[in-house]
């Protein structure tokens, strides 16, 4: 099966599971809301009497939240503990809701069943979070590499500026390169886990590290063209996010809206990763 068909077939998926994408919405605004709350007295006495209020409400202002911290340090430092429990959290259900996304998405013709879903989240939770915890050693090897190669990049460029830069954007590139590719890998190993019931995850997660080198082409074709429309996703947002005004009633009601469209279209994208991804390793392996 080529590329775009595997594209295609994805996409055609999720929309055959849409109440699965408003579940996730669902959980991803109550997380803003929570988020938003322990700040929203100080942030709405602030925009009331600062000169920079204006600027915020038009989406200029982005100084306004060094401001902030200089007139409220305070309170920052009561939150963190809080922002930070409620990253955690929101990390450990992104974790949790994964296996409910490839528990529909493995079962070939089944509809939607939130039994299932939840089921299958908490199924393969703690065999999830196994395998984050396995590609972080990946990711503190790729954060590693970039370092010392940096450190050689800063001695060849000596003292000029030019080439520093260019090394230095080269460098980035090879970064994120590798993230994502790591990314990719433990997210075959997840599929890979669902579809066939593994249980040691150190295993799966090398053996994933196979499947992706051994079809290079078409996982990196597959999953470059998704982050492609995610791309394209976020060029359109910000063209008609400029083109609302937000300062009047209507003009933030309306900029909102657009914004949780958006917040939908990346679950979407996000979801169709996964449909895709388990399409390709269903052909391949013809499980």
């Amino acid at each position: 099966m080529k590329i775009w068909q595997l594209f295609t077939q994805g996409f055609t998926q999720v929309n055959q599971n849409k109440r699965m994408l408003l579940i996730l919405f669902g959980v991803l605004f109550i997380f803003s809301l929570i988020l938003l709350f322990p700040l929203k007295s100080e942030l709405k006495d602030m925009l009331g009497y600062s000169l920079m209020g204006q600027e915020a409400l038009e989406g200029k202002g982005a100084n306004i939240f060094i401001e902030f911290i200089i007139h409220h340090a305070e309170t920052v430092s009561l939150e963190r503990s809080l922002l930070l429990g409620m990253g955690i959290l929101y990390l450990l259900s992104t974790i949790f809701f994964n296996g409910g996304i490839l528990g529909i998405f493995t079962k070939k013709d089944t509809q939607f069943s939130a039994r299932l879903f939840f089921e299958s989240a908490g199924r393969f939770f703690g065999k999830f979070f196994r395998l984050f915890l396995f590609s972080l050693v990946f990711l503190l090897l790729a954060i590693l590499l970039y370092s010392i190669l940096g450190g050689i990049a800063n001695t060849i460029a000596g003292d000029g500026e030019i080439l520093g830069g260019v090394l230095k954007i080269i460098l980035l590139v090879k970064l994120f390169f590798l993230i994502f590719l790591i990314n990719m890998v433990f997210d075959y190993a997840k599929i890979r886990t669902v579809l066939e019931e593994r249980k040691d995850m150190f295993r799966t997660g090398l053996q994933a590290w196979g499947f992706v080198l051994k079809n290079l082409g078409k996982t990196l074709g597959l999953y470059y063209l998704i982050i492609l429309e995610g791309i394209l996703a976020l060029i359109i947002y910000l063209i008609i996010s400029n083109w609302i005004q937000g300062v009047t009633g209507l003009g933030i009601l309306l900029l909102f809206i657009w914004q949780q469209i958006y917040t939908l279209t990346r679950i979407w994208i996000r979801l169709q990763f996964y449909a895709s991804e388990t399409l390709l390793y269903q052909n391949v392996t013809g499980s």
